[in-house]
């Protein structure tokens, strides 16, 4: 499967997200890659940046878990939901990916290296902040 047929398959429908301004804590000593606002109903069809291979840590809020990103994993769709509140993942890219929302959701995200140890499914957090322990 090429980045270009992903590319041309919404997840349902075509109702994007907005960019969202990154918060201060974040924006210091990170190369953001990109901060992000869902309504219900929004989404980010699938894709792999594979122009800036690497890593991505996401830090995610979600109003009550009825969002996620799907991975394609070996030739299989991986649906990862999310969890209500303060939550990070730290995949590998480039590697088909895409997000969905029924809900309000807040991403945030960063450049890493890659990484031998993938956090597909959603480590939550007690406070956005705490992210910074991790990545």
């Amino acid at each position: 499967m090429d980045d270009r047929s992903l590319s041309v398959k919404p997840l349902r429908g075509n109702k994007g997200c907005r960019r969202a301004d990154i918060p201060d804590f974040l924006a210091e000593n990170r190369n953001i890659t990109g901060g992000f606002e869902y309504g219900p109903g929004d989404q980010q069809q699938w894709h792999t940046n594979w122009s800036m291979p690497g890593a991505r840590c996401y830090l995610v809020w979600s109003e009550d878990g009825n969002s996620g990103m799907r991975f394609i994993i070996n030739g299989e769709i991986v649906t990862s939901k999310d969890v209500v509140g303060w939550q990070y993942r730290i995949f590998n890219v480039p590697q088909p990916h895409c997000v969905f929302a029924d809900c309000k959701r807040f991403s945030y995200g960063w450049y890493l290296e890659e990484t031998d140890n993938e956090i597909i499914f959603p480590i939550g957090l007690k406070n956005a902040e705490a992210v910074l322990q991790f990545a």
